[in-house]
Parts: structure tokens; sequence; C-alpha cells
């Protein structure tokens, strides 16, 4: 560090006069003492040569006069040239003072300046020195950065032949969606077929239906022909027999149940027209009976009775029960209104029925 004090003026400015006169009065003694030195000294070394030199070197003597006269010249010599000295240094000093403060303004600025800068430097070495575990801790970093640059490199190939991949797939792709685009425009034409297939379809199957309903038929009157080869009449989903021998009514059910029946239930009024008009005034058994229970009627077959819908079937005044020993139904008249119970011994036409099960194809 420089510094900061500087003296304005130096010391040895002002005694430069003083120390000027003391310089020439040592000179002038010196030079005195060196003429009185020197044959003395001349002796010493050569005495013969020294008393031969001494006659011609020594000036004659002088007197006392001469001898103050030319100290007192040498004196004012003397003064006079350090007066000159001292105007010489008072100009000098007047001259060059300014200069010297000027001097020491630039050297405190610049030793300022050196200060700031060495503080700078300073505070730029701790800066570096700081800043060397930066750039060190920086440059692992960059190792760092090259590596994912390096993997994303790597990813970026990889992507780049997925992205050829890709584009060769679009491609395709595209060919492909320039085949379904003409495929769509044959989907109008297409569906303009299909909707007549459908209505082909459509009547196809009304007509198989129809077939199959014709087929149902045939065979059914098929069927039917064949019951009606053997006796049997058809009504509404059910065939009947009218017999043409007389037998008990007990007899009459096995007589039925020998052909898959049983005697005749009824159980609508169409029903009970049927059969009074086909009996045609004729007695014939029914398959309504009371036997063996406590007095209930009920039908062979199993079909529930329905003694309300039942009870404008039977002639007025029945059943009546005669001799406590009428215990079977039959039909009596050519009438809705037309039945009448009498004694299960009695032989009688009979009417045997059973449903219609179409046959096996």
């Amino acid at each position: 560090m420089l510094s900061k004090t500087v003296s304005p003026v130096c010391p040895c400015f002002w005694l430069l006069p003083l120390h000027c006169l003391v310089s020439l009065e040592e000179g002038l003694g010196a030079r005195m003492n060196l003429k009185q030195a020197r044959p003395s000294r001349a002796r010493r070394m050569c005495p013969d040569l020294a008393e031969r030199l001494s006659h011609r070197l020594d000036p004659p003597p002088k007197t006392g006069r001469s001898l103050v006269l030319g100290r007192c010249l040498t004196v004012g010599a003397a003064v006079i040239f350090l007066t000159l000295v001292l105007l010489a240094s008072v100009l000098l000093q007047a001259i060059l003072y300014p200069w010297f403060l000027g001097t020491i303004s630039d050297v405190k600025t610049n030793a300022q300046v050196l200060e700031s800068r060495v503080d700078n430097i300073s505070a730029l070495s701790s800066e570096v020195k700081r800043n060397r575990g930066g750039v060190e801790a920086a440059g692992v970093q960059v190792q760092m950065v090259n590596a994912s640059l390096d993997h994303m490199r790597s990813q970026i190939r990889r992507l780049e032949t997925g992205v050829k991949e890709a584009n060769a797939r679009i491609q395709t792709l595209t060919s492909s969606w320039e085949a379904v685009d003409k495929l769509n425009a044959q989907i109008p034409g297409l569906q303009r077929d299909l909707d007549k297939a459908s209505a082909l379809n459509a009547k196809v199957q009304g007509l198989q239906s129809s077939l199959e309903n014709i087929s149902k038929l045939l065979k059914q009157q098929n069927d039917i022909l064949q019951a009606a080869s053997q006796g049997w009449k058809y009504f509404r989903g059910n065939f009947y027999y009218f017999s043409r021998i007389s037998k008990t009514w007990y007899s009459a059910e096995q007589f039925c149940m020998s052909r898959n029946s049983h005697l005749t239930s009824v159980t609508s009024e169409s029903e009970q027209e049927f059969l009074y008009k086909m009996a045609g005034g004729l007695l014939y058994w029914i398959g309504l009976t009371k036997a063996g229970s406590e007095g209930d009627w009920y039908w062979v077959d199993d079909t529930p009775f329905n003694k309300v819908q039942s009870a404008r079937f039977w002639i007025p005044g029945e059943p009546n029960n005669t001799g406590n020993n009428e215990h079977c139904a039959n039909i009596k008249q050519s009438s809705l209104r037309s039945w009448n119970d009498a004694s299960c011994d009695n032989t009688f036409l009979f009417i045997c029925k059973r449903p219609y099960i179409p046959s096996e194809p």
C-alpha cells in the first residue's frame, strides 16, 4: 500500500543555499590545504625533487594586507554567489512549487486510483476464488449437460426413426383411406342393394312364414282328414268322436281312453252349440259326473267345472237326481239347454274328445 501522507514541499529544498555555502567553504579550504600539503608530501616522497620543485611552485610570500584583501574578496564572491543561489532557489521554488503541488495531487489521485484498483483486484481475486469453485461445479454440470445431450441425441435419433416409421405407416394408412373412400363411394349403391335385399328377405321371410303356415295347415288338414277317416270331427283345436254304438257311462269312458281321449267336456257356449247340433236330438253321454264324490259335478278329463257358466246348459229342472241314482250327464235335446242327469248304468251313445296334437313331420 502506498502511504496516504506526502509532504507538500521537501525540507531539503530550504537548506539548499546553506548547503551550497558550506560546500563552497569546504572546497576553498581544501584547495588551500592542498597547496600547503603538496610540498610536505612531495618532500616525504622525494626530498631532492621536492626541494627543487618547491622553489618553482611556491609563489612568493604575500604580505598580511594582501592576504586579508584576498580573503575579503573571496568572502564577497561567496556571498554574491550565495545570494544568486538563494535568488535562483526562490525563483525555482516559485516556478516549481505549483508543479510540485499538481504532481503531488496527481500522485495522490494516482495513489487513490491505484488503491481502488488494488481493492478491486483484491475483490476480483476473492471473486475469482469464489468463482473457481463455481467454475468447477459448472464443469461438472457441463459434463452432466453433455451426458444429457448425448442421451437426448440418442432419443432424437430414436424419435427420428419412429417418425420415419410413422410416416411410412401414415402413407400406408393414406392408401388404405383412399381404398376406404372408394368403398365409401360404393356404399350408397350397396345400401340400395342391401335395402332391396332386405325387402326381398322380408318378402322371403313372409313367404317362408306363409309357407310354414300353409305347411302347418296342410299337415293339420292331413291330420284332420286322417282323423275324419276314423270318424273324428274337428272343432277349434279338438277332435270329437260321435259313437255309433251305445254303452254305459263307464264303458264309454273306457272306450274313449283306448282312443287317447275322454268323454267330452264343455267349456264354452260355442262348443255346446257344436255338440248338440252334431247330436241331432239323440242322447249322448258327456264327461260330466259326480260319481264317487260328495255330490259335486266334475269333468272326467280334469277340465275345471264352472258351475255358474254350466247352469244355462241344463234342461230346466235338471239335474234332479231322480231315485238318487242319476250321477252322470248326457245331451238329451237339440238346444242350448240340453243337459240331463241319468243313471250311469244306462246305455247311450257317447262323445269322445281329444285335443289336436300335430303329428311329427
